[in-house]
C-alpha cells in the first residue's frame, strides 16, 4: 500500500477524535513562539541592550518577555502532552475494537491458517505501534517541517547569502532518506513478522503446557524459542543499524553545514558586514533548520515501525470473510429444522510459509528479511509490502454429499477418523460454505438467510466444550443473555447440572477458571448442555459429546442429552456406535463420501463398513471368550 494512501486510511481512525487533534495542533502552534522568538530576542539582547546602541530596549524588558514566553511554554506543553495521551489511548481502543469486531466475522478457513498468538500480536503489538504515529514525537515532526520554513524565512531576513549557502545539505539529506528509509521499512516488517511467529508459538505452547511438561518437552520448546528470538534480534539489529547509519549521516552533514556557516559568518563579522548578534541569531535559526532533520532521523525507526504496524492492521482489516450475508438476507423467525444436502463438495486449503533463503530450508518459525528491488533510488520508491512466499496445500474433505434430514429427526454420522464427519456438520451453522453444491434449510438455500438469525436456531455441544472465565450463570446464559435466573435453573436441572452447582458455596455465582479447567469432564459437558437447552434451538449438533467421559458421567450426560434432543433436528457424531443405534438415519462416511445410509438394523443387514465397525466395537467391549452373536 502506498504511503499516502496508508496514512489517509490511518487518519480515518483519528477522525472520531479530531477535536483532540485540532487542540494538539493549536497548542503546538503556540509553542512556536519560544523557538522563533528566542533567537530574535537574543539578537536584541546582544546588539541593543549589551551593545547599548540606544534603541530603547532595556535588560528588564527583554527578561520579562523571556520569562513570560518560557512560562507560557511550560503550561502549553503540559496541556498538549495530556491531550496527546488522551488522543492516543482513545484511538488505540477504537482500533482494537474495530479489529476485534472484524476478526469475529472472519470465516473458519481464516483461522485454519492462523495462529492465535499471531492474531493477538496484531491486535495488541501492532496497534500499540500504530499509536506512535500520533504520539508527541511524531506529531512534532509536522511542526518541525513548519519550523524549517519559518527558520529559513528569518535566516534569509538576516543574511540571504549565508542562508542560501546553508541549504546545500538538503539534497544530501533527501537522497540519504530516500535510500535508507525503504530499507528501514523492510527491516521493520521482518521484525514485526518474526514477533508474530514468536507470539503464535508462545500462546500455542502455554495453552498446552500440560502436554509440554508431561512429555518433557521443555528443552525442545526453549530451543525453539531461542531460535526465534535470535532471528528477531538479528532483524532488530539490522533495523537499528540502518537507522543509526541514517542518523549519523544526518548528524555529520549537519555539523559540516554548521562549521561552514560559522566560518563564512565569522568572516563577515570580522569584515563588518554582519553584527555579532545577527550571527548568533542566524546560527540559532540554523539549528532550527537542521534540528528537525536530525530529530526526524532519530525518530525515523519509530515512524517506519508505526507505518509497518499500520500496514499489518490493514492487512487484517482487508481480509474479507468468505462466509458472509447475502445482500438482502432472508429473516429466519420460525425455523422448521428441515435440512437437505445436495451434491456438496469441499476442500481445505492451508497456506504454509516458505522462506526464500534456501540455506534454512522450510522452517515456519523463521521469517527472512526481504530486500528492496533496486540498489539506489533517485525518487522515493513505493513501499507496498510484498507478500511472504507461501505454498498452498489442498485436501479434498467432502465429495458429492447428498441426504435429507427431516424436522425432529436424529441423524447420526459414523465412520473412521478423517472421513469428513465434523467437516459436514460445520456447514449447518455456516462455519464454512461449500465449494460446490447447495445446503437447503426449510427448502431455501441456507446462504440466503441472515447468518446471525440462522445461528440463533443452532446449538453445538462438543467433546471438549469451551467454558469462559466468569460465573456459572454467565456461561449458561452466553447464548441468551436476557434469560432469568428461573430459566437458567430449569435448564440446569434438565441438564443434570443443578445438583452439583448448588453444592458449591456460591452456587450459580461460582467463578470458573479459564476454559473451566477446574471442572470434571462430565460437569463441563452438563454445563454446555444447559447452555444449549437455555438457547432452545431447533437444530442441535452433538460432536463426540460423550466420548471422553467415564461410564457414570456418560450415563448422566446421556440422560441430559435425551432431554436436549427432544423435538429438535439433531446431528450426532460418535465413535461409540451404542450411542447412535436409536437414530432415525445413520450416515456412514469414509474418505469424504457417504458410503452407506439407513437405520441401525438396515445397516447391519448390508454387511458393509457399519457392520464391520459395530462388530469390532462389540469385540472390544466383551470378554474374548464370549462368542459374537450373528445378526441377521
Amino acid at each position: 500500500m502506498k504511503r499516502k494512501k496508508l496514512i489517509r486510511r490511518y487518519l480515518q481512525f483519528v477522525k472520531p477524535y479530531r477535536h483532540y487533534l485540532f487542540a494538539v495542533i493549536g497548542l503546538g502552534l503556540l509553542q512556536f513562539v519560544v523557538p522563533l522568538a528566542t533567537p530574535w530576542l537574543t539578537k536584541i539582547l546582544i546588539d541593543d541592550v549589551l551593545g547599548q546602541n540606544g534603541s530603547g530596549w532595556t535588560l528588564k524588558r527583554v527578561l520579562v518577555i523571556f520569562g513570560s514566553i518560557y512560562a507560557m511554554s511550560v503550561v502549553v506543553t503540559f496541556i498538549r502532552n495530556h491531550l496527546t495521551a488522551r488522543l492516543g489511548s482513545r484511538m488505540v481502543a477504537g482500533i482494537r475494537r474495530q479489529l476485534y469486531e472484524h476478526i469475529q466475522k472472519l470465516s473458519q478457513r481464516f483461522y485454519d491458517n492462523q495462529q492465535v498468538g499471531g492474531i493477538l500480536s496484531r491486535v495488541i503489538n501492532d496497534v500499540n505501534g500504530a499509536q506512535n504515529l500520533v504520539g508527541t514525537t511524531v506529531i512534532n515532526i509536522v511542526f518541525d517541517m513548519m519550523m524549517i520554513v519559518f527558520a529559513a524565512v528569518f535566516m534569509f531576513s538576516l543574511n540571504w547569502k549565508l542562508a542560501l549557502l546553508s541549504l546545500w545539505i538538503l539534497p544530501i539529506y533527501y537522497l540519504t532518506f530516500t535510500n535508507l528509509n525503504i530499507r528501514i521499512r523492510y527491516a521493520s516488517r521482518a521484525v514485526q513478522r518474526q514477533m508474530e511467529r514468536i507470539s503464535g508459538v508462545l500462546v500455542e505452547r502455554i495453552s498446552a503446557m500440560k502436554i509440554v511438561q508431561s512429555f518433557n518437552g521443555e528443552k525442545s520448546e526453549l530451543d525453539r524459542f531461542d531460535k526465534q528470538a535470535k532471528r528477531h534480534i538479528h532483524h532488530s539489529l539490522a533495523a537499528q543499524l540502518l537507522s543509526n547509519t541514517l542518523g549519523r549521516i544526518s548528524e555529520f552533514v549537519g555539523y559540516s553545514g554548521t562549521l561552514i556557516t560559522w566560518a563564512i559568518g565569522g568572516t563577515l563579522v570580522l569584515n563588518g558586514h554582519l553584527t555579532i548578534g545577527a550571527l548568533v541569531a542566524f546560527h540559532a535559526y540554523l539549528g532550527q533548520l537542521y534540528g528537525p532533520i536530525q530529530r526526524f532521523a532519530d525518530v525515523n525507526v519509530t515512524i517506519q515501525n508505526a507505518l509497518t504496524n499500520i500496514e499489518r492492521i490493514f492487512e487484517l482489516l482487508d481480509t474479507a470473510p468468505e462466509v458472509k450475508n447475502a445482500d438482502n438476507p432472508l429473516p429466519l423467525n420460525a425455523c422448521g429444522g428441515d435440512i437437505r444436502f445436495k451434491n456438496v463438495s469441499f476442500s481445505y486449503e492451508t497456506e504454509l510459509p516458505v522462506p526464500r533463503n534456501d540455506n534454512i530450508g522450510y522452517d515456519p518459525d523463521l521469517v527472512e528479511r526481504q530486500k528492496p528491488p533496486k540498489a539506489f533510488y533517485w525518487l522515493p520508491p513505493k513501499t507496498k509490502s510484498p507478500p511472504l512466499p507461501t505454498v498452498v496445500e489442498k485436501r479434498r474433505a467432502l465429495k458429492n454429499i447428498s441426504f435429507h434430514a427431516k424436522p425432529g429427526q436424529v441423524v447420526a454420522l459414523v465412520g473412521p477418523s478423517g472421513s469428513g464427519k465434523s467437516t459436514l456438520i460445520n456447514f449447518i451453522p455456516r462455519f464454512y460454505d461449500a465449494d460446490r453444491g447447495t445446503l437447503y434449510l426449510d427448502g431455501k438455500n441456507i446462504q440466503e438467510y441472515d447468518i446471525h438469525e440462522l445461528r440463533k436456531q443452532i446449538a453445538v455441544v462438543l467433546q471438549d466444550n469451551i467454558l469462559f472465565s466468569g460465573t456459572v450463570f454467565d456461561n449458561i446464559v452466553y447464548g441468551r443473555p436476557e434469560a432469568t435466573m428461573e430459566e437458567v435453573v430449569r435448564a440446569a436441572i434438565a441438564a443434570n447440572a443443578h445438583d452439583f452447582i448448588v453444592k458449591w458455596e456460591k452456587g450459580y455465582e461460582t467463578v470458573l477458571g479459564e476454559r473451566g479447567l477446574r471442572l470434571s469432564g462430565g460437569q463441563k459437558q452438563r454445563l454446555a448442555i444447559a447452555r444449549a437447552l437455555l438457547k432452545d434451538p431447533k437444530i442441535l449438533i452433538l460432536d463426540e459429546a460423550t466420548s471422553a467421559l467415564d461410564a457414570e458421567s456418560e450415563a448422566i450426560v446421556t440422560e441430559a442429552l435425551d432431554n436436549l434432543m427432544q423435538n429438535r433436528t439433531t446431528f450426532v457424531i460418535a465413535h461409540r456406535l451404542a450411542t447412535v443405534v436409536r437414530a432415525d438415519l445413520i450416515l456412514v462416511m469414509d474418505n469424504g463420501r457417504i458410503v452407506e445410509w439407513g437405520t441401525h438394523e438396515q445397516l447391519l443387514l448390508q454387511e458393509g463398513l457399519y457392520r464391520e465397525l459395530y462388530e469390532k466395537q462389540l469385540q472390544a467391549m466383551r470378554p474374548e471368550d464370549l462368542p459374537i452373536r450373528s445378526i441377521s
